[in-house]
Parts: C-alpha cells; structure tokens; sequence
C-alpha cells in the first residue's frame, strides 16, 4: 500500500511539474487567458508551414508596391478576374488558401475569406492575424 501511494505522488509530482513548465515557458496557452485567434485566423509562423495559396487583398497600388512571393492579387474590385486565377491555381494544386490585408485593423482579408468559403467550399481557407507589413 506504501508504494502505491509513492507511486501515485511521484506521477502526481511529476504531472504538476510538467503543466507548470508549459504554462511558464508558454509551451501551452494559459486556460485562464482567452484566445489571441478568432474563429478562421491562422499566424503567420503556421500559415508559412502550410505552403499556401496566399491571397492580397489590398488596393493594387499596395500589391505592384509589395506582396508575399507568388501571393495573387483578390479583392472587391478585381474580383472576377482574381477568382478564376485563384480557383485555376487551387485546383492545378490543392493546398491551404491564407488571405492577408495590410494590418489587424483591416478587415478586408475577413471579407474576402468568408466570401472565398462560399465560393469554394471544399477548399482549407484562413485569414492571416495580424496582417502583412512590408
């Protein structure tokens, strides 16, 4: 019975050690705290492992000026044309589609992703938090 109870504080012991590590090093989010992400967001550090589709969606100015490499131009006034070159290179290769604007105020990236969700509902669609800066 001795070492039962031995046992079950060590596992006890060592359980305790390992949540605290988590939460200090911040391994694991804190349950307490409420989640940085909104339904649909991804960050940039994951998005980048997916080797995603990437899809700007700001004005034309700021994409000529700069963008993510091979990200394609889609917003509300090229739409038509930017869907059938997004919907192209989603179907010649299946893959994440991440769409950015400029920072987290900007909702535009939102936009375009719920309406990118209703146009291709078969397709992994995420909107970048946080935004794209240069």
């Amino acid at each position: 019975m001795l070492s039962l109870l031995k046992e079950l504080f060590i596992i006890s012991a060592l359980t305790a050690l390992g949540v605290a590590y988590s939460l200090f090093s911040e391994h694991a989010p804190a349950p307490w705290i409420a989640a940085e992400l909104e339904a649909g967001e991804i960050r940039m550090v994951d998005a980048s492992v997916l080797n995603p589709i990437w899809v700007d969606t700001r004005s034309e100015a700021d994409y000529t000026e700069a963008h993510i490499d091979n990200a394609l131009s889609l917003n509300e006034v090229n739409w038509d044309e930017g869907i059938i070159m997004l919907m192209g290179e989603w179907l010649e290769a299946p893959r994440p589609i991440v769409v950015y604007c400029s920072s987290s105020s900007c909702d535009t990236s939102k936009r375009i992703a719920a309406r990118l969700r209703n146009d291709l509902p078969n397709a992994e669609i995420y909107s970048l938090n946080g935004g794209w800066q240069p």
